[in-house]
């Protein structure tokens, strides 16, 4: 080591070490989503003592996130491996309890209401998940490759199951994205490859026909002449209304006609106030940081690392699409957020420890070597 190298601080080696592409990408997205709360009218939320009671509490939202995003950041991935277990434990407890004590709304229990606030437990397990799952995977030797395969999938397993019981469909086929994804890194087989597309065919067709709310929810995206489609219709009538530069900030008509304005069509809001300019931008954010994210684990050998960071950004980037596709009307309607700019506590906090897992994994000092651990 150089001398030089000894004197330099904690501060310094995070600076110099740190993805700046992925860093300030997500503080972009983090004031986006700051500056589009103050825009959205009280009649489109619960809220509605002033046009400040959005913008309030998120912002209390984003800046508790921003310094989970960073302190996360500062950990070493040994550090990082012991909180995942513990935590994972912890969010996958209070996953169980939503069963029981779960606040209930249209029909799925998903929220455990802590008087003052709530929090959607699924939300805060699934970036723990993708690096448990990697811990799992990691190892390469083939004599204890079928025990990894059999305990991801014991997890996935009770993950499922769950939220086939609360339930909560979107976030079910997440979490199976998550879990296919470390499968697919991991150096699977075909047999193996295709076992899970086999289980999860066959599971989502069985929940078609046994889940009322998901059979109505796709077939009103199937045959819209047939169901009452007006909150899909007036998505798709702020995104034509928005043209190319949109109506100016705080002019939309549609977040005064959709209850879930500033959640679920948050990203029609965004296209009818601020345009096509606006809605590339954000695209191109998220692109930058999958991209900057898949070249460290293309140019990594840990094969945790690889995992657990290829699964995270494909969870961060996939849930971004689904909320987008549902506003464009290409996917039926899921309830997925928008990360950082839909309004959410649980979700801002949860997509806050995903980028600053993502923001950890993709540091220069991972790069071109194998990590001791």
């Amino acid at each position: 080591m150089k001398p030089e190298d000894k004197e330099r601080s904690i501060l310094t080696d995070w600076i110099l070490e740190i993805n700046k592409p992925i860093l300030l990408c997500v503080l972009l997205l983090m004031l986006i989503g700051l500056y589009i709360s103050l825009t959205i009218s009280p009649a489109s939320s619960r809220f509605s003592s002033n046009i400040f009671s959005i913008f309030n509490i998120q912002a209390l939202y984003l800046l508790f996130g921003l310094i989970i995003f960073i302190l996360l950041s500062f950990f070493s991935v040994e550090r990082l491996k012991y909180i995942s277990y513990f935590i994972f434990v912890i969010c996958l407890l209070m996953l169980i309890a939503t069963l029981f004590i779960g606040t209930e709304f249209k029909g799925s229990k998903r929220w455990l209401n802590f008087q003052y606030f709530t929090i959607m437990p699924i939300e805060l397990i699934k970036p723990f998940y993708c690096v448990l799952l990697a811990s799992i995977l990691e190892i390469r030797e083939e004599k204890t490759k079928v025990t990894s395969y059999a305990l991801s999938f014991f997890v996935y397993a009770i993950l499922a199951s769950i939220l086939v019981l609360q339930p909560d469909i979107s976030q079910l086929f997440i979490v199976s994205s998550i879990y296919f994804a470390s499968i697919f890194m991991s150096g699977f087989s075909i047999i193996i490859l295709f076992s899970i597309l086999f289980f999860g065919i066959s599971l989502f067709t069985a929940i078609y026909f046994f889940n009322f709310n998901v059979q109505n929810r796709i077939n009103s995206f199937l045959y819209p002449e047939n169901y009452d489609v007006s909150q899909t219709e007036l998505s798709l009538q702020a995104i034509k209304e928005g043209g190319i530069i949109g109506v100016g900030p705080g002019n939309g008509i549609l977040k005064n006609k959709i209850p879930e304005a500033n959640s679920d069509y948050i990203f029609s809001v965004v296209a009818e106030e601020y345009g096509l300019l606006g809605c590339l931008l954000i695209l191109f954010i998220f692109f930058l940081i999958s991209y900057n994210g898949f070249r460290t684990v293309y140019s990594n050998k840990n094969h945790f690392l690889q995992i657990s960071l290829f699964t995270l950004v494909i969870f961060f980037c996939l849930q971004a699409l689904i909320h987008i596709g549902v506003n464009l009307r290409l996917l039926p309607t899921t309830g997925i957020t928008l990360p950082f700019i839909s309004y959410g506590g649980s979700s801002t906090i949860g997509m806050s420890v995903t980028c600053g897992i993502i923001l950890l994994l993709s540091k220069n000092r991972h790069k071109n070597k194998t990590l001791d651990l």
